[in-house]
């Protein structure tokens, strides 16, 4: 089964209509004792700033049991825009160590407008499942103004131009994270998150 955790950032409603339009049970995760019941896959959305997202997790005791969830290889993980950013080492934006799945820090753009808000397509680095049925040039909603950096290029899957290359997505073993709005991304963001689904 897979679920979505409610930590207090994110449209949850967003997803879960999605999945249901498609017949998918998504099971919202608003206590951290449900994490490890009858799941194997997990979402983490996020629509604010670092530490207040790691701040949230704390507590609200999802920190360890995301680490502990992740642990076994079976299970995986789907980190969305901020719920992406705390799957690294840290953030120029704050202070707060993240879940350190990924190598790098998220940096801010530099000499560019921010936020990087709006549509833009991504270049397929790496084609995974996960980008199963798309494009190169695809586009997706994103709304950010820090980027990762300085990561395995192995674990690139793709990259987006905002006056710069940054890394849009990546793929570490059962870690996956994408920068963009998959709710927000029509059909393109719909294939994702079922693609997220099957995997």
């Amino acid at each position: 089964m897979i679920g979505i955790l409610d930590y207090g950032l994110g449209n949850i409603k967003a997803f879960q209509n999605i999945y249901r339009e498609h017949g998918i049970e998504l099971k919202i995760i608003s206590n951290y004792k449900d994490i490890s019941k009858n799941l194997n896959k997990l979402i983490l959305p996020g629509v604010g700033s670092f530490d207040k997202a790691i701040d949230l997790l704390k507590k609200n005791n999802f920190f360890y049991e995301i680490l502990n969830f992740a642990s076994n290889d079976n299970n995986k993980i789907l980190g969305i825009c901020v719920g992406m950013q705390i799957l690294s080492k840290g953030s120029d934006e704050g202070d707060s160590d993240g879940l350190n799945f990924i190598d790098g820090k998220f940096i801010k753009f530099e000499n560019s407008i921010c936020p990087h808000v709006g549509w833009n397509n991504i270049e397929l680095v790496n084609n995974i499942d996960l980008f199963k049925g798309l494009s190169d040039s695809s586009y997706f909603y994103f709304l950010h103004s820090y980027h990762l950096k300085n990561i395995d290029q192995k674990n690139i899957i793709t990259k987006t131009k905002y006056n710069e290359n940054f890394i849009s997505a990546f793929q570490k073993k059962n870690i996956y994270g994408i920068q963009f709005h998959p709710e927000k991304s029509h059909l393109n963001g719909k294939k994702i998150l079922l693609n997220f689904f099957n995997l």
